[in-house]
């Protein structure tokens, strides 16, 4: 597949051969040495079209900057893009190229990976298209609700029974979004159950008014909404996450506020799923929130949430007994932690109340 006298040694193309990606192995001049054949199959082409060629050569005139992208030589890269077979069709990709590291000839050369990922757009569409129907549904039923209350006195009576089923049903279509997430994520609705008696108890430890607690309890349901949008490989990946998997993971704290409703009846579910993954001293994600400026009941959830996944089996990791899960809360207090949260957990945790229900 080579054909070209400046080549590296075979064992650089051998190892090429053997990535489970496309790769392909250029010059400074952006001109491909190597083409490995998961690459070929990709673009539709055959290596003999594909070597010798200027990597810019193979996109259409007005992917102006196709040649930046892939043979910026000096500069590593790495980014969403895409390939165009020899059909004309665009396959989304992520491409990452860097030039190799040592002396010449080696530095003479620039590794280009290309990983299709076409499987996880489709899938991504499919899930726009369901969320903005669970948008309107759920908008639906809360307008409905809402609606209610211009009735007469007359009908007072009625209107609350109404109120009532309308609760009860929003509460229902909370449960089923929340498992139908968590689904995805290698458990069962257990998990946002017990999420949600944690949160309302370390909220009536901490002193707050048994309406907050239930609301924040309720509302913790649908903290990892946004995983709809990880895909299945990534979630359930046993072994560890490579950079963009570790982002696309990150990615569900926003993705859940987007799902949910702007009703105001989701405003703390929207705030926890964006925030839950915050901590106390700002090393966490999305927005490198600090302190109080993190939602209480978000900071509330996130110790919940934590000790929940280190008491339960997972496919990297076995469940911690309930001793080491808390003494990790410990050693995360004022780090990854609320302190007020903590000293909850502590009070609940002696009396044994998370033991019960961990």
């Amino acid at each position: 597949m080579t054909g070209f006298s400046d080549l590296p040694p075979q064992s650089v193309t051998s190892l090429l051969e053997a990535l489970n990606c496309g790769a392909f192995l250029g010059d400074r001049s952006g001109r491909i040495l190597h083409a490995n054949r998961r690459i070929c199959e990709m673009l539709g082409r055959e290596p003999t079209d594909i070597i010798g060629r200027n990597v810019a050569s193979l996109y259409e005139a007005e992917d102006t900057s196709a040649q930046q992208r892939l043979i910026n030589f000096n500069e590593p890269h790495e980014e969403e893009f895409h390939i165009s077979r020899s059909d004309g069709q665009r396959v989304p990709v992520v491409i990452s190229g860097r030039p190799l590291d040592g002396q010449p000839p080696f530095s003479n050369y620039r590794l280009v990976t290309v990983i299709d990922i076409s499987g996880q757009k489709r899938a991504e569409a499919r899930l726009t298209d369901d969320y903005q129907t669970i948008a309107k549904l759920s908008d639906t039923v809360i307008q409905q609700a809402l609606d209610l209350k211009h009735y007469s006195k007359d009908l007072e009576h009625k209107v609350r029974e109404r109120t009532t089923e309308l609760h009860e049903a929003n509460m229902e279509a909370i449960y089923m979004l929340a498992v139908a997430s968590e689904a995805k994520d290698a458990d069962t609705g257990a998990h946002v159950l017990r999420i949600r008696h944690s949160t309302e108890t370390l909220a009536l430890e901490m002193g707050l008014p048994k309406s907050t607690a239930e609301q924040y309890g309720y509302s913790a349901i649908l903290h990892d909404v946004g995983k709809m949008v990880v895909p299945d490989e990534i979630l359930k990946k046993p072994g560890m996450l490579t950079t963009v998997e570790r982002k696309a993971i990150q990615e569900h704290a926003v993705a859940g506020e987007r799902i949910l409703s702007k009703k105001p009846f989701f405003d703390v579910a929207r705030k926890i799923a964006r925030s839950h993954h915050e901590n106390w001293d700002g090393t966490g994600y999305p927005d490198a929130k600090k302190g109080a400026d993190i939602p209480q009941a978000a900071r509330i959830v996130r110790l919940a949430d934590v000790y929940d996944a280190l008491i339960s089996p997972r496919v990297y990791k076995p469940a911690w007994t309930s001793n080491d899960a808390a003494d990790a809360i410990e050693q995360g207090n004022g780090k990854q932690f609320d302190p007020d949260v903590v000293s909850a957990f502590r009070s609940l945790f002696t009396q044994g109340a998370f033991q019960k229900f961990g």
